[in-house]
């Protein structure tokens, strides 16, 4: 399914995709938690974790959406209530 939803925009083409690298701020406190959150960022269509460096993740996506809901925080937020 995700991979109908990358071509789909691909397929529409300019005025659907917004490629977008950005940094998020992370509050997992553990490298198990990181990874988990930057495995589920790059689970979201067109969307790659591309670096990880303290609590900092760079993060390349396909649609500028997406680095807006990933700033809004609740799967950071959730991955983190599974480290408690």
């Amino acid at each position: 399914m995700a991979n109908a939803v990358v071509v789909k925009h691909i397929w529409l083409g300019g005025r659907s995709i917004s490629p977008t690298l950005a940094t998020i701020n992370v509050t997992q406190g553990t490298d198990l938690g990181k990874m988990i959150y930057a495995n589920s960022i790059t689970l979201t269509p067109g969307t790659v974790t591309v670096d990880v460096v303290g609590n900092q993740f760079t993060v390349h996506a396909l649609i500028r959406e997406n680095i807006a809901a990933l700033k809004v925080g609740d799967m950071d937020r959730r991955v983190s209530e599974l480290e408690n």
